[in-house]
């Protein structure tokens, strides 16, 4: 186990005592900015489980508290095969966790940390489910707000992928879940360019954006922009238009690199305008694509 993921026998007692007999915590999975996530087994459901713990110092403060309180609301409301649930929560002034299914597997982000492309049969089977769920979450008026290769989990076994992590979604229809979109930012690397420019109205197609940008990034091992730091790809995202997906990845074919790049257009107008209709478009170019399958790749 890597060592920021090892738990003593006092912290496994402290956390086991917050979440109350029906959870048996086993081990810590890994911490976040502002919780951790605990593996657990659920004695009611006979499951295991993961939990996440709003970390002590947020539980005191308000805005921490009814930030996590919002979070795993949306989740709550979102019933799709690949976005993961929320169980069971619990939000009190002194204690806030949210239980989700337990997910064995690896991140997308952990698959191109090495800068590798992925053969872009393998990503299209990636992305499709992912698109799906963007589309279910917009249709309940859920903006995701952090899509990016992090937070597309894979399963081990079946390769099935997961949409997750809502910490900074928004409810378009909660004014003071809107009202938090110029105080919570999403990942430098992945913002589509309104979120740069911290428009606060950003729809569904910032979503759309981000996922193409995913899509560029695995299927390239490369950002269409070139530059030193998270902030310089922001910068750039807004002045100049991208590199087109060919031209660093002649091998993605025509048809599929033209779904992607269309997602990475500057203005939102000029995107696809559903994750419904991208989806189908990425159905619609690997039916077309030359039937040659690249190896997968399984490190």
């Amino acid at each position: 186990m890597p060592a920021r993921c090892r738990i003593t026998t006092e912290e496994r007692d402290r956390v086991a005592r917050l979440v109350g007999e029906r959870y048996q915590v086993v081990r810590l999975l890994g911490r976040g900015g502002m919780s951790q996530v605990y593996l657990a087994w659920d004695r009611a459901a006979e499951r295991r489980v993961a939990i996440k713990l709003l970390d002590a110092g947020l539980t005191g403060s308000v805005e921490g508290r009814e930030r996590f309180r919002r979070e795993t609301l949306i989740a709550a409301q979102l019933d799709h095969p690949h976005i993961l649930a929320c169980f069971d929560s619990l939000h009190r002034p002194d204690l806030a966790f949210a239980v989700m299914p337990y997910v064995l597997g690896r991140s997308l982000d952990d698959l191109i940390a090495d800068g590798c492309p992925l053969p872009w049969p393998q990503i299209v089977a990636l992305l499709v489910p992912i698109a799906d769920a963007l589309a279910h979450a917009h249709a309940r008026g859920v903006i995701h707000r952090d899509v990016k290769p992090a937070n597309i989990l894979i399963r081990d076994g079946d390769g099935r992928s997961f949409l997750t992590d809502f910490g900074i979604a928004t409810l378009r229809t909660s004014e003071a879940s809107r009202a938090e979109v110029s105080q919570r930012f999403g990942t430098p690397e992945f913002m589509s360019p309104e979120q740069v420019l911290g428009v606060w109205d950003a729809d569904h197609r910032s979503d759309i954006y981000s996922l193409g940008l995913t899509a560029y990034v695995a299927l390239s091992g490369r950002f269409p922009f070139d530059a030193r730091t998270p902030v310089g790809h922001a910068a750039q995202r807004v002045a100049t238009a991208p590199a087109r997906l060919r031209a660093v990845a002649p091998e993605v074919p025509r048809r599929l690199a033209d779904v992607i790049d269309r997602c990475l257009r500057r203005e939102p107008r000029r995107r696809w305008p559903s994750a419904t209709r991208l989806r189908e478009a990425l159905e619609k170019a690997h039916r077309h694509a030359p039937q040659v399958t690249p190896a997968r790749r399984t490190a």
